[in-house]
């Protein structure tokens, strides 16, 4: 059951993204007990979830990941400078895959971790294949995921030419942005004349459409896809990008168990 103070809390959060149990104190006027209270019974409802240990302590709204600093690099309009999380090179990311493997501790599964590396791996490794020398600035990709409390959320994003870019040059029957998104997530195609390197994203699209609890967001330039249940939660987390001419950002959910 909702309180009126549980309320102005959920607000709280929905607008600043994240609260603190003492800003809650200060802008609803009433005691930290009272405070914790209401956001230990939120939490045990399932409306909000805990992030880092005190004194750091703070709350968002459960299973809504927050990739800020990614959204921010990839749509910067200059260099955006060095970041830890991006990858400067393919050795970089293939290390970074193996982050996955302690995630089996924390609900993903044995028969899940070979394909979200899988999946992770050919994102990653198409920000390579397909900007070779024509990356607007930062060369590399943005590889982050986040846990909530029920999902793993994987990022990755580049600063390359991006899909219509790639694809328009080996197939001139491309006409817009949308349907070259479309055509990367749907067939078997290569960017890279004269090769055919494999089911590229249509292969991942498979592997999210195969379950439920799966779903993939992306957008490039003015082209935008969705796919899996999952897939507009994944839209609604990057519906703030802009309409860019360069560069590809990608979303996948996927459940824990």
């Amino acid at each position: 059951m909702k309180t009126k103070t549980k309320e102005h809390i959920l607000d709280f959060i929905r607008v600043s993204r994240q609260a603190r149990p003492i800003e809650l104190v200060q802008s609803l006027g009433i005691s930290p007990q009272a405070i914790h209270r209401h956001l230990k019974s939120l939490v045990v409802d399932g409306m909000i979830e805990s992030r880092e240990k005190p004194p750091t302590t703070y709350y968002v709204l459960a299973d809504i990941p927050h990739f800020d600093g990614a959204l921010n690099w990839f749509q910067s309009k200059s260099d955006p400078g060095p970041f830890s999380e991006v990858c400067e090179t393919r050795d970089v990311l293939s290390a970074r895959l193996s982050h996955f493997v302690p995630l089996q501790k924390r609900g993903l599964s044995q028969n899940d971790l070979p394909l979200v590396i899988s999946m992770a791996g050919e994102l990653g490794n198409n920000s390579f294949d397909h900007n070779l020398g024509q990356w607007h600035d930062v060369p590399g990709c943005w590889f982050e995921f986040q846990i909530t409390r029920q999902r793993l959320w994987i990022l990755i994003a580049d600063r390359g030419q991006g899909i219509y870019g790639s694809l328009s040059k080996v197939f001139p029957d491309i006409t817009n942005e949308q349907t070259a998104i479309e055509k990367a997530f749907k067939e078997t195609i290569s960017g890279r004349f004269p090769e055919q390197r494999g089911n590229g994203l249509k292969f991942v699209t498979g592997i999210i459409l195969k379950k439920a609890n799966r779903g993939i967001a992306c957008v490039s330039g003015k082209g935008k896809i969705q796919y899996g249940n999952l897939g507009n939660n994944c839209a609604e987390v990057l519906k703030t990008v802009s309409n860019k001419k360069v560069g590809t950002i990608t979303l996948i959910a996927w459940g824990m168990e």
